[in-house]
């Protein structure tokens, strides 16, 4: 019996030994892995120059910005312009136009809305005026 529990007790301390050699993972081994595929989680801010005028003909002061994640291919759309001159209509059609502008140039086919737009007057800090903010937030595949 003192024999059969002796060897238990052997073969139970060496697959323990084993198993940590084996999954055991080096603090060279983590920096490695970590800089190598999680590098694109960086978030790129695009300035979009106003070539959409067309499409928001009686908004002034037009800006527009875009947050892009190319690791999961989230996209951000900032649109500001003055409150007196905003439409929503015209910035769903400019944020529509945007969109199907960097699907072409970034080689996506298909977009879908994450989160329902969103709108916002409010006075902006730099300048005393009143602004409409227009935010829409979609996701690009392949």
């Amino acid at each position: 019996m003192k024999k059969i529990f002796a060897l238990c007790a052997a073969v139970l301390m060496s697959a323990v030994f084993a198993s940590t050699t084996l999954f055991a993972q080096t603090a060279a081994d983590a920096t490695v892995e970590n800089t190598g595929s999680y590098s694109d989680r960086s978030i790129q801010e695009i300035e979009v120059e106003d070539k959409y005028s067309d499409l928001h003909p009686t908004a002034t002061n037009v800006k527009i910005t875009l947050a892009y994640t190319p690791l999961t291919g989230e996209v951000r759309l900032y649109y500001s312009c003055l409150s007196s001159s905003f439409d929503t209509g015209e910035a769903m059609n400019t944020a529509m136009g945007v969109f199907q502008d960097f699907a072409q140039e970034h080689g996506y086919k298909h977009y879908y809305y994450k989160a329902k737009d969103k709108t916002k007057i409010r006075k902006d800090p730099d300048t005393k005026l009143r602004m409409a903010y227009y935010n829409s937030y979609v996701y690009f595949t392949k």
